[in-house]
């Protein structure tokens, strides 16, 4: 075993330049070689071995099972290497700390949390703004260390944490015929023209509406923060998280209806469980627990 693993050792980066980017030609790029050196090498690892690691498809290369096996154990090889260097001087070799979110969660949660890491010249923050399915995606890809999202969706083979909630409610602008009425019932707010976020992952709107009431759709737009511009215009009513609308409200230029009743929206973050251990992931994570409402 100890020949076998002397004689793969100079082929391995190529394999798992490979099995991360998916093609010969971006594991050059990232490695400095031509795609057919990358090849190669892959190639005389297979042969080495005695079995293929990929499913060959067109230009990409996808792994197979026993590639799979290989790519987790070098993984755990390249985390190891990168810890020694570390360890020998912490400023040569920064570790990227990278978290995903999107929207309410990016502003107001994750980007805050982000800028209040401790220095430290070992940790590189980087912010990526991705879907939940993205992001849990990219997650299982070791493309980010974490993703932050606000729907309930399946993540199997993750750690998934509940951060807590933070509370939403209906808004409309000045100029809106419900702007400061004395009195607005829940006939009043459903009667208005709504505008609407798009179907998120989950299959649900993004700003979480109750199936059990019927609205009005005046509009419909991308995001749930495009939302602000528009109840902003006087135009239509939509659901805002009060920590974005706060600000509004206070300089009176957003009113806060309170009908319905809306549940908060409930936070999560998702990570891989073998990174539970890392101190400036748990530091950001429990950083935008302590922004949510329990």
């Amino acid at each position: 075993m100890e020949r076998l693993r002397d004689q793969v050792w100079a082929w391995l980066p190529a394999f798992h330049a490979v099995a991360e980017l998916g093609t010969t030609v971006k594991a050059g790029a990232h490695l400095g070689l031509t795609a057919a050196a990358v090849s190669r090498s892959v190639r005389l690892l297979e042969d080495r071995v005695g079995q293929p690691l990929f499913h060959r498809v067109g230009r990409s290369l996808r792994l197979n099972e026993a590639g799979a096996r290989l790519r987790e154990a070098t993984r755990v090889a390249v985390r190891s290497v990168d810890d020694g260097l570390r360890a020998i001087d912490p400023a040569a070799l920064a570790r990227p700390l990278r978290v995903a979110s999107l929207g309410l969660l990016t502003e107001h949660f994750v980007v805050p949390a982000l800028i209040a890491l401790e220095d430290d010249v070992r940790v590189v923050a980087e912010h990526l703004n991705l879907r939940p399915v993205d992001g849990l995606a990219a997650l299982r890809r070791q493309e980010v260390d974490a993703c932050f999202y606000y729907e309930e969706l399946a993540a199997e083979g993750l750690h998934v944490e509940d951060l807590g909630t933070t509370p939403k409610a209906v808004f409309c602008g000045r100029s809106h015929p419900l702007f400061g009425k004395k009195r607005v019932t829940k006939a009043d707010v459903l009667a208005a023209r709504f505008s609407v976020p798009q179907v998120g992952d989950s299959g649900r709107p993004m700003d979480g509406w109750p199936a059990r009431y019927e609205r009005r759709v005046g509009m419909r737009v991308t995001l749930l923060r495009s939302n602000l511009q528009v109840v902003l215009s006087g135009r239509f009513v939509a659901v805002l998280p009060e920590v974005i609308a706060a600000p509004y409200v206070a300089r009176r230029e957003l009113c806060r209806l309170g009908q319905p009743p809306l549940d908060p929206i409930r936070l999560f973050v998702a990570t891989r469980p073998e990174d539970e251990a890392r101190a400036d992931l748990r530091a950001v994570i429990d950083d935008v627990a302590a922004r949510a409402d329990d």
